[in-house]
């Protein structure tokens, strides 16, 4: 009886979430729907040639750049959000941690056109770095930083910073000042404790931080759009050509589920690290949370 009170429940609580997720979940199942159409417009009877049709080399080059960039931003993303949050952390004034959090979040709330088009002011042929060093005479020639790769990972990872640093916040929590203070005490230097100390209590704040990063990286449009534009095709993009002007709305739709397969795997992934990460904090048995005040 207790068991299935406690089963009502928790139904209960997650039934928000379930409804707030329905319209998502039917949403793919349409795409899926619309993947297997015999017709290229309308969802007519069943075929899985646009599923066969995304076996050229445009598309898979479009694949293999999407997981590139998405990697390559994630990882990048990581290694600066870590600081940044152990920075936040160990502060004790709550003004200055508040600042420092608003400051954080200044990415997530002005527009991605907005911050795409500074970029382009910024690194452009005639932007803001080029004119100045050229000015200074460190170069000749424009340095071309826009339409390549590697203006669209710049842009990937300055709105990603966000999505990593709190995730990593949070887990802060699970650092008790106890073991930084013993680890010094027995002669370890900074990062001798940070390797060994820190890292490994942050894993399951670093995978649920990378997970995200991927994912929201690897569906990116307007970024990739518009700091690459035809030179660099991420699956967002392709995606959108499809739909115009070639109106290949299965093809679409098809090329879709291959970007939710490949989120999703990477999500699956992530969860299996985290639980792992999880069970193992439990068996050491990991202290209470963070004394210096820290944590969001």
């Amino acid at each position: 009886m207790n068991a299935q009170r406690s089963s009502l429940r928790s139904f209960a609580l997650s039934l928000p979430a379930i409804i707030a997720i329905a319209p998502f979940l039917g949403a793919c199942f349409y795409i899926f729907r619309f993947s297997v159409s015999g017709e290229s417009g309308v969802i007519s009877g069943y075929s899985l040639q646009a599923y066969f049709d995304l076996a050229e080399p445009f598309f898979l080059r479009s694949v293999w750049v999407t997981v590139k960039l998405a990697a390559l931003s994630t990882l990048v993303v990581i290694v600066l959000a870590v600081p940044i949050a152990l920075v936040i952390a160990s502060v004790r004034t709550a003004l200055v941690r508040r600042l420092l959090t608003v400051t954080i979040l200044l990415p997530m709330i002005l527009n991605l056109l907005i911050q795409s088009y500074g970029w382009i002011i910024l690194l452009g042929p005639s932007g803001v770095l080029n004119t100045t060093l050229r000015e200074t005479g460190l170069i000749s020639r424009p340095i071309l930083l826009l339409f390549n790769e590697t203006g669209v990972l710049l842009g990937l990872i300055q709105t990603a910073i966000p999505l990593a640093v709190f995730p990593i916040l949070s887990a802060t929590r699970v650092i008790s000042r106890e073991y930084l203070e013993a680890a010094s005490s027995l002669g370890a230097g900074n990062w001798r404790v940070f390797y060994d100390v820190i890292l490994p209590l942050l894993k399951p704040g670093l995978v649920s931080a990378a997970s995200i990063v991927f994912a929201y990286n690897a569906s990116a449009f307007a970024v990739p759009l518009l700091l690459g534009g035809r030179r660099v095709q991420m699956l967002g993009v392709a995606i959108r050509d499809m739909i115009s002007p070639l109106f290949n709305w299965s093809g679409a739709a098809a090329a879709g589920m291959v970007l939710i397969v490949i989120t999703t795997g990477v999500l699956l992934l992530a969860a299996a690290l985290i639980n792992r990460s999880a069970r193992t904090l439990k068996a050491n048995e990991v202290p209470g949370p963070l004394q210096s005040g820290g944590g969001a």
